[in-house]
């Protein structure tokens, strides 16, 4: 397995290694053999991250969606942009690293399988061209949040199979977002993104998020749905639900004040959207302590190599 680089993880970034005996029980069970991963995460900004790595004994994929790095290979080099992804087969040395002027932001995992092999072929990528670009892949956030979310339970069997069957969703799904689909006139998501982030402290109505996009309420609930693959409300919400985790691993504020800080004047309603969307209570999300789980994790496995 491939040595993990030593990028130090800041808020909003996460790192899941899943413990050697799990994978093991992964690769020989039916429902999960011909693919899945051994490690996963979401590097925000990341600024000095860069591996190079002389020998590679899995699959690595990462997806750059913001920003801009660099890859180099035996037999490609080239950079990554926003809306690109890299696919490095086992067995092929690299290296690659975040631009120093524009961090990516990036989405990466690594995985093995009897069919993991057949991913390249799948993708209609080689050796020689590694890199595929999509331009929907804003469709696909909710299944990578899925995976992300996942990190929060501690590692068990059954929440492994879950991942290697959303990892192989995310996987399968991707020619079908490399097809050119041009933004409706008027409706520009990463502004609207933005919009999102700066007002995350407000309860911000769908007519607010029309008027933003010069569009009918109708109008704009169908476009965005159709270009991101989920509602303006949801989307905005799990933006929401992301900040609370940022607060409550980092601050000591109560869960009330939280959700008032994040646009909640119920904190009653905060903590049942926060399930929903996270699987577990803000009060439980912070006992648990992620970064405890982790720590757990990599002692688990540092008798051998581990990941990115």
């Amino acid at each position: 397995m491939s040595q993990p680089s030593s990028w130090p993880l800041p808020t909003g970034s996460s790192r899941v290694v899943l413990p050697l005996q799990l994978t093991r029980q992964l690769s020989r069970h039916p429902l999960t053999k011909h693919l899945y991963p051994l490690a996963y995460g979401h590097y925000v900004d990341a600024l000095g991250h860069q591996v190079e790595r002389l020998q590679h004994t899995d699959f690595l994929l990462i997806f750059c969606h913001r920003g801009q790095g660099w890859f180099r290979t035996q037999h490609a080099d080239g950079s990554l942009e926003a809306g690109q992804l890299l696919l490095l087969p086992a067995g092929e040395s690299h290296a690659y690293a975040a631009s120093n002027e524009q961090p990516w932001s990036i989405y990466w995992a690594h995985f093995q399988g009897s069919a993991a092999a057949a991913c390249m072929d799948f993708l209609e990528l080689t050796a020689q061209q590694p890199v595929l670009t999509l331009s929907r892949w804003r469709q696909l956030i909710p299944v990578v949040t899925d995976l992300l979310n996942l990190q929060t339970q501690r590692h068990q069997f059954a929440a492994a199979v879950v991942a290697a069957s959303l990892l192989q969703r995310i996987i399968v799904e991707l020619p079908r977002l490399t097809s050119t689909m041009q933004a409706p006139a008027g409706f520009d998501l990463p502004a609207l993104e933005r919009f999102m982030y700066d007002n995350s402290h407000r309860d911000l109505s769908l007519d607010e998020f029309a008027d933003f996009a010069g569009l009918s309420r109708f109008h704009f609930s169908k476009k965005f749905k159709q270009f991101t693959g989920t509602s303006p409300m949801r989307y905005f919400n799990q933006i929401r639900v992301k900040l609370a985790c940022q607060l409550l691993d980092s601050s000591t504020d109560s869960i009330r004040q939280i959700s008032q800080q994040l646009g909640f004047d119920d904190p009653y309603y905060f903590s049942r959207l926060f399930k929903k969307t996270m699987g577990i209570s803000p009060q439980f999300y912070r006992e648990s302590s992620v970064a405890k789980v982790l720590s757990q994790t990599d002692a688990l496995s540092s008798s051998t190599n581990t990941k990115t």
